[in-house]
C-alpha cells in the first residue's frame, strides 16, 4: 500500500494553532447542514489545488478509562477503510491525502488538482465513518502502529519537549504529547472501534473544509448530495481532566551536552490571553536576539543556545523555555539565570519597540505556513474545530492589538511556580557535568 505516515504525536506537528496566517487567504463562508455537519469553504482565485477535510472531535483527550489508544487505532482502520492502496484513487489524479490524530481531533484530508474535487470528496465521504472493522482490520492497524514505534524518527529536542508535556501535564492526556503512538489495550475490539467510529467519526459530528480553487456554490451542492443525508449522532460530551501538580524530573538521553527545560502550563487555545501568550513566547526566546538568549548565551555566556515557545491546545497548552548548556557552566547558574529573565517580564513590561519585533516574527512565521490550499485548509480547520468561526482570521486580530502591558500581566498569570515543570536532559555518558 502507498506509505501514509501514523500520526506520531509529534511537537512539532501539534502546535495546533500557529499556523494561523494573514487574514485574506482565511475570507470563508459557512453553513450547517441539515444534520447538524458545518461546511466551512474558502476558494482562492490563485490556487491550482483544492484541499478537502473534514475535522472530527476525535482525541485522545475524548478516551474513557480502559480507552487509551482506541482514538488512533479508529482513526487509522476508518482512514485506511481496508483499502490494499489506500492513497491510490487520489495518487492517480495527481494528489495526497493525510491522516492526523491529536489530543484534541482527528482529520482526514484530500488535496488534489482542481478539477479532481469530486473524487476528493467520494475519497472522505467513504471513510466517515467507513466500513464494519474486522479482527483482520484490527490487527492490521495494530502492526503497522507498532512499526512506527520501532521506526519512530525523534531528534533529542523533540523527545525531551515530549518528556516536558508529561512533567508539566501528569494525569492529563496531553501528558502523552509527542510520545510514541500506543496501539492500546489488546481488550480493546472490533466493536469497540465501530463504536467510536460510528459516533466521533460521524460527518454530522464533523466540520468539513474546503480551500484552493473551486466554485463555492457546486461544491456546497456537492457536498450536500454527499453528506446531508447521513444521520444526526449525538456526541457525548467528556468531563474535563484535572491534571496533578507539574513536576521536576532528570532524564539520560543519547545527547552531546545538557539541556535544560523549563515549561508552564498555560490556558488553552480559547483563551482570551491567547494571543499575549504567543507574544510573549516569542519575546522570550523566538530569535537569538530575544531575551532568553541575550541572558544565557550573550550575557553570562551559560548556554549554546537558548529558545521558547508555545504549544496550543484546546484545554491548555505548554510554554515551553530550552537552553542548551554551554559545557563548563554550572547547572544551578544556568536554570536560576533562566528563570530570573523569564520572571523579569511580569516586573517591567517589554517595551513597544520589542513587542513589535515580536509580532513581525510571529505574522512572518504565519504567512509562510499558509501559502498552500493544504496550510490554509489546516489553518481554518483547527480553529474552526477548537476554538470556533472565523478562528483564524480572529487570531491574526488579537495578535496586533498586543501591547507590553499585556505581557507583563499574561506573564504574572501564567508564568508562575505552581504551573511550572523543570526537566534536566543529561547526555548518557555524563563526563562530569555540573
Amino acid at each position: 500500500m502507498s506509505s501514509f505516515r501514523l500520526p506520531v504525536l509529534a511537537l512539532a506537528s501539534l502546535i495546533a494553532f500557529p499556523c494561523l496566517a494573514l487574514a485574506g487567504p482565511f475570507d470563508a463562508t459557512r453553513t450547517t447542514l441539515r444534520n447538524g455537519m458545518q461546511v466551512v469553504l474558502s476558494p482562492d482565485s490563485l490556487a491550482t489545488t483544492v484541499d478537502v477535510a473534514l475535522w472530527f472531535p476525535a482525541g485522545s483527550r475524548h478516551e474513557r478509562a480502559g480507552q487509551q489508544g482506541l482514538a488512533l487505532l479508529a482513526a487509522q482502520a476508518a482512514f485506511r477503510n481496508a483499502a490494499t492502496d489506500v492513497l491510490a484513487p487520489l495518487e492517480a489524479v495527481g494528489g495526497t491525502g493525510a491522516l492526523v490524530t491529536t489530543a484534541d481531533y482527528t482529520s482526514f484530508s484530500a488535496t488534489v488538482p482542481a478539477d479532481a474535487f469530486a473524487g476528493a470528496l467520494a475519497f472522505l465521504a467513504e471513510r466517515a465513518p467507513g466500513r464494519t472493522t474486522t479482527a483482520t482490520d484490527l490487527a492490521t492497524e495494530r502492526a503497522a502502529i507498532r512499526d512506527e514505534r520501532a521506526r519512530a524518527e525523534r531528534t533529542p529536542v523533540q523527545r525531551a519537549l515530549a518528556r516536558l508535556w508529561a512533567a508539566t501535564w501528569p494525569g492529563h492526556a496531553y501528558a502523552r504529547i509527542g510520545a510514541l503512538p500506543d496501539a492500546g489495550s489488546d481488550k480493546l475490539t472490533p466493536a469497540d472501534v465501530d463504536a467510536w467510529r460510528r459516533t466521533r467519526l460521524a460527518p454530522s459530528a464533523a466540520v468539513l473544509t474546503v480551500s484552493g480553487a473551486f466554485d463555492p456554490t457546486a461544491a456546497l451542492a456537492a457536498v450536500r448530495e454527499r453528506f446531508e443525508s447521513r444521520p444526526r449522532v449525538t456526541v457525548s460530551a467528556v468531563a474535563p481532566v484535572v491534571p496533578r501538580a507539574p513536576q521536576r524530573a532528570t532524564e539520560r538521553m543519547d545527547v552531546p551536552v545538557r539541556l535544560c527545560l523549563v515549561g508552564w502550563r498555560a490556558p488553552g487555545v480559547g483563551d482570551a490571553d491567547a494571543a499575549a501568550l504567543e507574544l510573549l513566547a516569542a519575546w522570550l526566546g523566538g530569535s537569538p536576539r530575544a531575551r532568553l538568549g541575550r541572558a544565557l548565551v550573550e550575557d553570562w555566556k551559560l548556554a549554546v543556545t537558548a529558545q521558547a515557545g508555545l504549544v496550543s491546545q484546546q484545554e491548555g497548552s505548554l510554554l515551553w523555555t530550552l537552553a542548551v548548556v554551554a559545557p563548563d557552566a554550572d547547572s544551578s547558574a544556568v536554570e536560576s539565570t533562566l528563570l530570573d529573565a523569564v520572571a523579569g517580564v511580569a516586573r517591567t513590561a517589554p517595551e513597544a519597540f520589542e513587542v513589535e519585533r515580536a509580532r513581525r516574527q510571529v505574522e512572518s512565521a504565519l504567512g509562510f505556513a499558509s501559502q498552500t490550499s493544504r496550510q490554509r485548509g489546516q489553518a481554518i480547520g483547527e480553529g474552526e474545530r477548537l476554538v470556533g468561526a472565523d478562528a483564524a482570521a480572529r487570531r491574526l486580530a488579537a495578535l496586533r492589538a498586543v501591547t507590553g502591558a499585556d505581557l507583563q500581566r499574561v506573564a504574572a498569570r501564567v508564568l508562575v511556580p505552581a504551573s511550572r515543570a523543570t526537566l534536566w536532559v543529561m547526555p548518557a555518558s555524563d563526563g562530569g557535568a555540573r
